[in-house]
């Protein structure tokens, strides 16, 4: 009888671990820096094991919610997918705009054809969004932001049930806005060594019309290099704070997020 209680405490909890496992592993898949595709399908794999084993005491979460039937079941992990999906676009698009800063940056330095290969998305970026973005990286840790994925990730099973999804047009709108910041955010971060270049440009193009003996094409590309990456590293102390600021917003949008999603 004791063999058979423990055999019965066992399954349900083994259930309710899978339940959870079907949230946890798509946003751990899709989250930045651990999800990116330079990281190991096996660490992505042993992490979701790792935080669901951690959450299964702190949810309760009951083993019926788990579907019984195929169908059933693959529009539940479809669900839990699509969660994680929405919620690790708005960090993906946060440090999205490192990467069309750098590039016009790069560009206006002469240096559009240099590039070197992201780890975040597997994908060749300018070498300044890739400055810009390891230094983003370092920062996002530095402040525990990762733990901005947990803290969502648990928050959701109370206001998301297992299963569910309340798409809305406050989630399409939130979605948006959240790209529509990547710009604006991205001209922010270029705007110190943008206005710089472009008055380095606009200086060169008077010089080249007022003193044409200069060879205005041989001194102008490494003078752009030169301010632009004096600039750039002036900035970081700038960049700094903002990022931490943004960090900071993205934890705030998610939540709200993630509350709309369960129809909040």
């Amino acid at each position: 009888m004791t063999d058979t209680a423990l055999l019965h405490w066992t399954l349900n909890r083994v259930f309710s671990m899978l339940v959870i496992m079907t949230r946890v592993g798509p946003l751990i898949f899709m989250m930045p820096i651990i999800g990116s595709p330079s990281v190991p399908t096996q660490v992505k794999a042993l992490t979701t094991l790792a935080v669901s084993l951690v959450l299964l005491p702190v949810l309760h979460i009951s083993p019926a919610l788990l579907p019984r039937t195929a169908v059933g079941l693959t529009l539940f992990v479809a669900t839990e997918i699509a969660i994680g999906a929405i919620l690790a676009l708005l960090a993906h698009l946060l440090l999205a705009a490192l990467d069309i800063a750098g590039q016009e940056v790069s560009i206006a330095m002469g240096m559009g054809m240099a590039g070197a290969m992201d780890p975040q998305f597997g994908t060749q970026v300018s070498l300044v969004g890739y400055l810009w973005n390891i230094v983003a990286i370092l920062i996002f840790l530095s402040i525990n932001g990762h733990y901005i994925f947990i803290r969502t990730m648990v928050e959701s099973f109370t206001w998301i049930p297992p299963g569910t999804l309340h798409l809305s047009g406050a989630t399409l709108r939130g979605v948006m806005q959240g790209a529509s910041h990547m710009f604006m955010f991205s001209i922010q971060i270029m705007a110190p060594a943008g206005v710089a270049l472009f008055l380095t440009n606009v200086a060169m193009g008077i010089i080249a019309k007022t003193v044409p003996q200069v060879p205005i094409m041989i001194v102008a590309m490494p003078l752009s290099i030169g301010i632009g990456f004096i600039f750039i590293g002036l900035s970081l102390s700038y960049l700094m704070p903002l990022l931490i600021r943004n960090f900071n917003q993205l934890g705030l949008n998610m939540r709200y997020l993630t509350m709309g999603l369960g129809g909040g």
